[in-house]
């Protein structure tokens, strides 16, 4: 099974948008076709994001209860990891750790995500060499990966 970090990014996608993309990647999760590692620090985050007055005013469909429906959809489906160790430092940005530290402790193949700063690190030489395992992609090139598996996998 595909495993794979979401960063806010993805999941404030996925819960403002249920047609697009991030919602789409979140739906392979449902489908218990990839395992998504959740911590208690992402998800603070992506409360505290979804409860910023700023996103609530853009998303007005972004109620208390479809923001607890949806964090609580994340804790239902998603693999809860209690001992997230903090081995990987991101000076340029440190709100990022938590998701790169999750996919490192987890083994998990994939971060999923829009942030430039997580993309960047594919052209990070000492990052790939450290993390060969870990690739960052956006949610469209995720899907891209997560449908060439279960093709793959359930055969011609």
């Amino acid at each position: 099974m595909i495993s794979a970090v979401f960063d806010t990014t993805t999941l404030l996608q996925a819960a403002t948008s249920r047609n697009g993309p991030a919602a789409a990647c979140l739906a392979f999760v449902d489908s218990g076709q990839v395992s998504l590692p959740v911590s208690a620090l992402t998800l603070d985050e992506i409360r505290d994001v979804l409860q910023r007055p700023a996103i609530r005013k853009a998303f007005p469909k972004l109620s208390d209860e479809n923001i607890r429906d949806f964090l609580d959809h994340l804790v239902e489906k998603g693999r809860m990891v209690d001992d997230v160790p903090a081995v990987y430092h991101f000076p340029r940005d440190p709100a990022d750790e938590p998701y790169i530290n999750l996919a490192i402790c987890t083994s998990a193949s994939y971060i999923v995500s829009r942030d430039n700063d997580l993309l960047d690190l594919m052209n990070d030489l000492a990052f790939r060499k450290a993390h060969p395992g870990i690739q960052i992609l956006d949610p469209v090139a995720f899907l891209k990966v997560v449908r060439a598996e279960a093709r793959r996998s359930t055969g011609p």
